[in-house]
């Protein structure tokens, strides 16, 4: 089996913050991140898909009408990951210097610097709290995301 069968965020049995979590330290990691559609929106398994087709892989591939669309963008989760994905693409310093440290077993820190720019990612792993920062490109003062 080369899938699998579930959307990542039914996998984290729905927990916003958890998965908020997970996409930030995805984000915030080296390379060039990708997020599906369905993850983007935090979609939830669609077993109604898999029944109606009898396929399996369809639990995680949710066709979306345009009022779905409409309103799964207007909750918070996916505003928030909206926010995070542009910093993401936009934001100067994740072309910089890339650093990380490991606090106690359940906390991760990742910094990301290129001359006056940084940005840092902090999550506690253990009550999935996420704190994103960083150095606003115009005005030079520290925004908490």
């Amino acid at each position: 089996i080369h899938q699998i069968r579930g959307t990542y965020y039914s996998m984290l049995n729905e927990d916003d913050e958890a998965y908020f979590a997970a996409r930030a330290i995805q984000l915030f990691t080296p390379g060039i991140p990708q997020v599906y559609y369905v993850g983007l929106l935090a979609g939830r398994n669609d077993f109604e898909s898999v029944e109606k087709t009898g396929e399996g892989r369809e639990i995680n591939r949710h066709s979306y009408t345009v009022d779905e669309i409409r309103r799964e963008v207007q909750r918070p989760l996916v505003k928030r990951l909206l926010r995070l994905i542009e910093l993401r693409n936009t934001y100067e310093a994740f072309d910089g210097k890339y650093s990380y440290e490991q606090g106690s077993n359940q906390e991760i820190k990742i910094f990301w610097s290129k001359d006056k720019l940084k940005t840092s990612l902090s999550v506690d792993l253990a009550v999935n709290s996420t704190t994103i920062t960083y150095v606003d490109q115009q005005t030079g003062k520290l925004v908490i995301l």
